[in-house]
Parts: structure tokens; C-alpha cells; sequence
């Protein structure tokens, strides 16, 4: 007697056996991670998927699963090129993952960089600690003693500055409390200096004096006075 076999013929795919086998949750919920494309830094997806998993408490293949749903069209494409049953775990997805959109990383800067910035003369407080962060957010593993050295150095010699000299900071998280207090001081001076500015205006408007026109003629010059009409004497 001559048996068939009735099973599903396996898809060819990089996932592996037990990767496919492991059921989904029944209650999960889709990641709201966005799309990876493709030209973007690998490393800030696979952090954003990270910190998503970790809620909905995914197992380990589970997140292969899930993991390929965040990708986009061009990342699909890689993925179904990659070797049959070569993904056994989610590590082995995050490394070549990792290693295959590795041109798109981000550069991360030296902590040195953080020396580089400078307070223009102009700029407010407000917007230094605003660019400051913004450079130091790709700085890794910089300690905060240089974050407090390096910000203290790039600012104006202002009132800040000179209260950051007399009393250091023990970490950045207090320097920027302690900057709070001098940006209000600032903000309203300028604000105060915008309404002076602005009365000084209005009053200038409200008591314009009427403009005098020049007389007429050539270069403002009167005209010659008028001479009489002389009429002949009768003899």
C-alpha cells in the first residue's frame, strides 16, 4: 500500500524550523516602529524594536517574526536573499542585520567634538544647551564630568558662566537645573527690552508733528516782489 504524504511543502526561507514554529501570542499588538528602508541607521530601528518587544514580552523567535514585519520593501528584498534556515534566534537576524546596512550608520563623534562648540555671541542660553545636546547625543560613552567640562567652556563669559565657576556642578543634570534660573533672567530681559522698544515706537507715532513744505519756487527761493504798472503823465 502506497502511502502519500499529505504535509505542506516547506517555503523555502532564512528562518529556521523552530523560528517558524513558535506561535504568536494570543493577544499581541502590531509594532508602531515604523518601516525600516534601508537608508537610515540600522542601530536606531533595532533600538526602537528593542524597547517595543520588551513590552509585549515577545520570545526570542517571536521576535524574528515580528521583526521582519518592521521592515520595508528594500529590506525584504535582503532578507529573502539570505541563506535557508540561517536565522535560528534573533541574534543571528540582529547581526546580519546590522552588518548588512552598516554603511548607513550614523558617525559617531569623539567626545572631544564636545569641545568644539561654542556659544555664539549672540546666542541665547536656551539655544546653546539646545545644539550642545544635539552633538552630545551622538557622543557614546562620555562621562558627565567632560559634559560639564566641555559645556562650562563653550559658554560666553556671562552670569552662568562665572555662577558655574564659583559653585561646579557635581553632574550635568544639576548644570542644567542651575540654567533654568538664568535662561527665565534672560527671556525676560528680552522681552522687557522688546516692550520698551515697541512703546518708544508708538509714542514716536503718536506725536509726529505735521510735515512743513518748503515754499515753492526754484531751490525754496520767494518769488521777486511784484512791480507796479507806471502809466504816462499827460503834458
Amino acid at each position: 500500500m502506497v502511502t502519500s504524504d499529505s504535509s505542506p511543502e516547506r517555503i523555502a526561507t532564512p528562518f529556521s524550523q523552530r523560528v517558524l514554529d513558535d506561535p504568536l501570542p494570543k493577544r499581541y499588538q502590531n509594532l508602531n516602529v515604523g518601516e525600516y528602508s534601508g537608508t537610515t541607521d540600522p542601530e536606531d530601528h533595532l533600538a526602537k524594536f528593542e524597547n517595543a518587544s520588551l513590552l509585549q514580552q515577545f520570545s526570542d523567535r517571536v521576535k524574528c517574526q515580528m521583526f521582519l514585519t518592521t521592515l520595508g520593501r528594500a529590506a525584504q528584498r535582503w532578507f529573502k536573499r539570505l541563506p535557508e534556515g540561517s536565522i535560528r534566534r534573533f541574534r543571528d537576524f540582529h547581526k546580519v542585520f546590522l552588518h548588512h546596512f552598516s554603511s548607513n550608520r550614523r558617525y559617531h563623534k569623539t567626545p572631544w567634538s564636545l569641545f568644539s562648540i561654542k556659544q555664539g555671541p549672540k546666542k541665547s542660553i536656551r539655544a546653546y544647551i539646545k545644539r550642545f545636546n544635539q552633538v552630545a547625543i551622538d557622543v557614546p560613552n562620555t562621562t558627565t564630568e567632560l559634559l560639564v567640562s566641555a559645556f562650562s567652556q563653550g559658554l560666553n563669559d556671562n552670569d552662568f558662566f562665572k555662577d558655574l565657576v564659583r559653585n561646579p556642578p557635581t553632574n550635568f543634570d544639576l548644570l542644567i537645573e542651575r540654567a533654568t534660573e538664568f535662561i527665565n533672567i534672560e527671556e525676560a530681559q528680552a522681552a522687557r527690552k522688546k516692550e520698551g522698544t515697541v512703546s518708544i515706537s508708538t509714542t514716536v507715532h503718536e506725536g509726529a508733528v505735521a510735515p512743513v513744505h518748503p515754499p515753492r519756487g526754484p531751490c525754496g527761493v520767494p518769488p521777486p516782489p511784484r512791480q507796479l504798472e507806471r502809466r504816462p503823465q499827460a503834458v
